[in-house]
């Protein structure tokens, strides 16, 4: 009987355990959160299936034998805690996260000889973006093999702030320099700031808008497990516009690093945690109509140097949350149909054919992603 492992039960990790408990109606499943009501929420979702545990997986160790394959979704994945995947190659088991941090990734890659001496695949990224971005990229270099480069871009538009971790994300993402592979060598940018903008039409309803460069993991592993790129980059940007200002700001006096503690009160605390407590209040003590619908989406375009020689785009009427938990879930469906290799990787040592073709299918189940993925044709230039 198939055993499935997941850490961290936030939007994120519910939505995978969703996913996988209807997709996998013969698994057991282990459900691992240092919240206690994170843990009896997802035991209740199935208690003949779903075996809880609390436990912090950053900083406590966690016994996974008889887990086929570990999920971790318990972010913010830039502290880079290795612990898990520790732990997965003393039990001999398939590793997936959802990293969105370079310094995640860098993590896990760095552990590739002993992944490989011990003939276990662990595999970072395994989200939306990266994960179904790196799935798209791979699709595209198989369509134009002569490319030597790619762009993605990822655009938000959230409703509510979507828990602590995603807000840590995206205020250290403001603050840390953005490497890019340019020429087949390693370049700094300073990241998301005006100076690097970029234009990028998207189909409707988002069309034209500004994207800036972020320091996601793409580059790093496609760049990696294709080495016929030169150039290779990730741009993101936040709806509506002016919030893209706000968070770099927002990030550079202060709010993005987590090495200083603020007395209030007594209380040490966080500067992340102080506005995502005061933006957690001013959403609930809203009454008025929320600004725009969520939306979440996806561009990746393959290049012959400058050239855009083919492209693909993807949008949902929903936050990131529910396609970074459907591409988790998809990934881990893709290594229990067919083990991926022993070592490090990215999510693109996986099938593509098989993850689009599920992210399409289970997505568009959910209600979601519209059309799927699209194939744009006025993209040459």
């Amino acid at each position: 009987m198939v055993s499935v492992g997941i850490a961290g039960l936030g939007q994120m990790g519910s939505a995978a355990l969703r996913i996988l408990l209807e997709q996998l109606p013969d698994a057991q499943f282990l459900a691992m959160d240092r919240a206690p009501e994170a843990v009896r929420r997802a035991e209740s979702l199935d208690p003949a299936r779903v075996r809880g545990r609390v436990v912090d997986v950053t900083a406590e160790s966690v016994d996974l034998d008889g887990v086929d394959v570990v999920l971790n979704l318990s972010g913010p994945f830039f502290a880079g805690s290795d612990g898990l995947a520790q732990a997965a190659l003393r039990s001999g088991t398939t590793y997936i996260d959802i990293g969105d941090d370079l310094e995640a990734t860098e993590t896990v890659l760095a552990l590739d000889a002993d992944a490989q001496s011990a003939g276990v695949a662990l595999i970072s990224g395994a989200g939306w973006s990266p994960g179904v971005s790196n799935w798209c990229a791979a699709r595209l270099l198989d369509e134009f093999p002569d490319s030597d480069g790619v762009q993605v871009v990822w655009a938000t538009h959230e409703r509510d702030p979507g828990g602590l971790a995603p807000l840590r994300h995206m205020l250290h993402m403001a603050v840390t320099p953005c490497p890019v592979w340019r020429d087949g060598q390693w370049v700094q940018s300073p990241g998301f700031v005006p100076e690097t903008a970029g234009t990028f039409t998207f189909p409707e309803p988002l069309g034209v808008i500004d994207a800036f460069d972020t320091a996601h993991p793409e580059p790093r592993t496609l760049s990696r497990f294709f080495p016929q790129l030169r150039n290779a980059s990730c741009k993101g940007s936040l709806r509506p516009d002016w919030a893209n200002a706000a968070f770099s700001t927002l990030g550079r006096i202060g709010f993005g690093h987590n090495d200083v503690l603020v007395d209030i009160a007594g209380h040490d605390v966080e500067p992340a945690e102080f506005l995502w407590k005061l933006m957690w209040a001013r959403h609930q003590a809203s009454a008025a109509p929320k600004g725009g619908k969520a939306l979440t989406a996806l561009l990746i375009q393959v290049l012959d140097g400058t050239r855009v020689q083919g492209a693909l785009a993807l949008i949902d009427d929903a936050p990131m949350s529910r396609g970074t938990g459907l591409g988790a879930a998809v990934a881990a469906l893709a290594a229990l149909r067919e083990c991926p290799p022993p070592g490090a990787w990215g999510p693109e040592v996986l099938p593509w054919q098989f993850a689009l073709s599920e992210f399409e299918r289970i997505g568009q189940s959910l209600g979601g992603f519209g059309p799927g993925i699209q194939t744009l044709t006025e993209v040459r230039r």
